[in-house]
């Protein structure tokens, strides 16, 4: 039965069933392009699904998502996504993970597939992904669509360390969109609202079609060692290909060594803590900016009465600035990314690395300490 179900495929010269039935493919962001993209790997017969995706289906998003139902509305994205690759042909096995990719995808995982393809609609969901794939060296397809135009990057980090990434052409608004969205700080600013852009079925299962077809094409062709960028105007058909260079002075690239080491650890601190391969005094990176303390300058004037938090700054959006107390808007708010390993063990022991993981870098190496 399995093999009638493909026979079409197999008179097909440059596909072959078995590696698309091997493959393992992770999708994250289960919208328009998402749907386009996880019903075309089914009905091709492909091994693996991971379907990721925080969000819930809304009315409007019917006239775009062909794995959508009107008595849908309400339910997660990816769960409902994924009951209708199911739908679509059982040989496939599909997972689904609901909430934030970067809380559910750890970078051993992300180094199981074959390629993530990235559907979501933001910039800084867009460089969390380009990162786990830059370190962990897994293929990455970016897509993104308007009313009119399609597009898709493709990032072949399998083949090699000198790849050009997400971030490496990125222009400097697309950074500066980002942070209006925050107050200083990386504090959420709680009357952000997003702009959204208006789409139509046509750009996103266009879009859908390029993804799956270079997908395809990263397991049957291991050569290939460049990023490409592809661009169609679903007006006029115009499309154009070009390459992505890689930038010397990339935010995301640049300053990774061409060794790349992944390991695991407890996320709680303690005094004695393992430094077998670091120095004491050593600095890492964390992946996101940490919220250290928080001191009103009028209640308490004096340095040592700083109050600890510790956790993640994306937890907080610009209200902690009010200061409980007097009600004013002055708080004295400190937030980091770099510590030392001494400083963990001197000041914050007993506390956990509210983080996805740290980094550090020495002699052209790179460790990512990833937390348990």
């Amino acid at each position: 039965m399995i093999t009638e179900r493909y026979q079409r495929h197999s008179l097909i010269d440059w596909f072959s069933q078995e590696e698309v039935r091997s493959s393992k493919f992770a999708i994250v962001g289960c919208g328009a392009v998402g749907n386009e993209v996880a019903k075309n790997l089914a009905l091709l017969g492909v091994g693996h699904i991971d379907l990721f995706d925080f969000d819930t289906i809304e009315i409007h998003n019917l006239t775009r998502s062909v794995l959508f139902r009107e008595n849908d509305v309400g339910k997660n994205k990816a769960e409902v996504a994924a009951e209708r690759v199911k739908e679509l042909d059982p040989n496939v096995h599909v997972r689904s993970y609901f909430g934030d990719f970067w809380d559910q995808l750890s970078l051993t995982q992300a180094k199981s597939y074959d390629c993530i393809i990235c559907c979501v609609d933001n910039f800084e969901a867009r460089i969390k992904l380009n990162q786990l794939c830059l370190i962990t060296k897994t293929n990455l397809i970016n897509t993104g669509i308007d009313s009119k135009l399609s597009q898709i990057e493709v990032f072949p980090f399998q083949s090699g360390s000198h790849v050009a990434c997400y971030e490496c052409n990125l222009p400097f608004s697309a950074y500066e969109r980002m942070q209006q969205r925050y107050s200083c700080g990386w504090l959420k600013k709680i009357s952000y609202i997003e702009k959204k852009i208006p789409t139509t079925i046509i750009t996103s299962s266009l879009t859908g079609a390029l993804a799956a077809s270079h997908a395809l094409n990263l397991i049957r062709d291991q050569s290939m060692n460049d990023a490409k960028r592809i661009l169609i105007d679903s007006f006029t058909g115009r499309s154009t290909v070009s390459t992505i260079e890689q930038g010397c002075s990339c935010p995301g690239c640049s300053s990774l060594g061409d060794l790349v080491s992944v390991v695991t650890a407890k996320a709680s601190i303690e005094s004695n803590l393992q430094l077998a391969c670091f120095d004491y005094d050593d600095h890492f990176t964390s992946s996101e900016p940490i919220l250290v303390s928080i001191r009103c300058i009028e209640c308490h004037p004096g340095l040592d009465d700083c109050k600890v938090i510790f956790e993640n700054a994306s937890d907080f959006d610009s209200t902690i600035a009010i200061c409980n107390e007097c009600g004013k808007e002055t708080v004295e708010v400190s937030i980091r990314d770099s510590f030392s390993f001494s400083e963990l063990a001197d000041k914050y022991t007993g506390f956990d690395l509210p983080c996805k993981f740290v980094r550090y870098d020495a002699d052209n190496r790179t460790t990512i300490i990833e937390m348990e």
